[in-house]
């Protein structure tokens, strides 16, 4: 019998006591023990509100992170650090990486920003390979292919060292494939890049979300796929009736909508779980965010948590 459980991913807004800590610190007002400690009492309350919602896995909401690519990019040499760029079609922004050279990985630079939170299953949100080598200027090559297969052996290592810290769940975020709506033989390709990637993930579930568009194309080209364990859809853009039934793999449904404020009524998302469970038959559905929530303000943030481990109670 299928289970409902829920979690959150990716990048969770600053409050505004930190965002304002922030800029002091990139204007040098304040010292950096100033700057950690407010990064501090964030991530202590973000985890307070993940547990007490009762959620499946914890995320520390990236609080340190510049951008989704900074520590890769900050941990890698024959990598740099390139122009501010628009995320998609969002108000916010990433320091474009670029690569210039052989890259390889300093795992010792992680720890600045993999910390484990102190009890719960840890789970760890990265943009997915894909995504990531679509992003970025390669100066060494035109061949897309070897940049995702320069991207995908990085990521080796990557998760070798998260396998170390015995992380629980690995969850790639795919926003590329479904916002330029990417033909199948290009999605096929992350498919080759997700197998190459089995191994080194070591005991970690393994997840790869859509968001930003219908996400139906890239969960048919990924179902199946033997690396991967849990598919997440984009629910804001997908629809139901559109999606493979009793797909082999546990579920992560976008219900709650990152790019928008207005918070959505547990009847509605309870009313979708309860379809959801009847399509997709006996597996494990996780209640999420579709897209990062730091677009939002962070108490409406911390609401749609609440929400999401409310909905949960309804199905245990």
């Amino acid at each position: 019998m299928s289970k409902v459980s829920a979690f959150i991913h990716g990048v969770y807004p600053r409050s505004r006591s930190l965002a304002q800590t922030t800029r002091d610190f990139d204007r040098k007002r304040v010292t950096v023990s100033e700057l950690e400690k407010e990064q501090a009492k964030d991530s202590a309350a973000l985890l307070a509100v993940q547990k007490t919602a009762n959620f499946a896995f914890l995320e520390d909401g990236k609080l340190n992170w510049q951008d989704i690519f900074r520590p890769v990019v900050t941990a890698t040499s024959g990598m740099e650090v390139g122009s501010l760029t628009r995320w998609f079609d969002n108000n916010s922004f990433y320091r474009q990486p670029i690569i210039t050279g052989k890259l390889k990985l300093s795992v010792k630079k992680l720890d600045d920003y993999f910390i484990k939170p102190t009890s719960g299953r840890w789970k760890v949100t990265l943009a997915s390979p894909f995504t990531f080598a679509k992003l970025l200027d390669d100066t060494t090559t035109t061949s897309f292919e070897k940049t995702l297969a320069a991207i995908t052996k990085l990521y080796e290592e990557l998760f070798i060292y998260l396998a170390a810290k015995n992380v629980s769940f690995i969850q790639l975020n795919e926003p590329f494939i479904p916002y330029h709506k990417v033909k199948k033989s290009e999605i096929a390709l992350l498919g080759k890049a997700l197998l190459q990637l089995k191994k080194a993930k070591g005991k970690a579930a393994l997840a790869v979300n859509g968001y930003f568009g219908d996400t139906t194309d890239l969960v048919t080209a990924l179902a199946g796929n033997k690396a991967v364990d849990v598919l997440g859809i984009d629910f804001v853009f997908t629809p139901l009736a559109a999606l493979p039934k009793k797909l082999p793999h546990a579920i992560i449904a976008g219900v709650v909508d990152g790019r928008n404020s207005l918070i959505e009524e547990k009847t509605v998302i309870t009313r979708f779980v309860t379809n959801a469970k009847k399509h997709f038959g006996d597996t494990d559905i996780y209640l999420s965010n579709n897209s990062d929530l730091d677009l939002l303000p962070e108490p409406v943030a911390k609401e749609k948590v609440r929400l999401l481990g409310d909905v949960t109670k309804s199905f245990k």
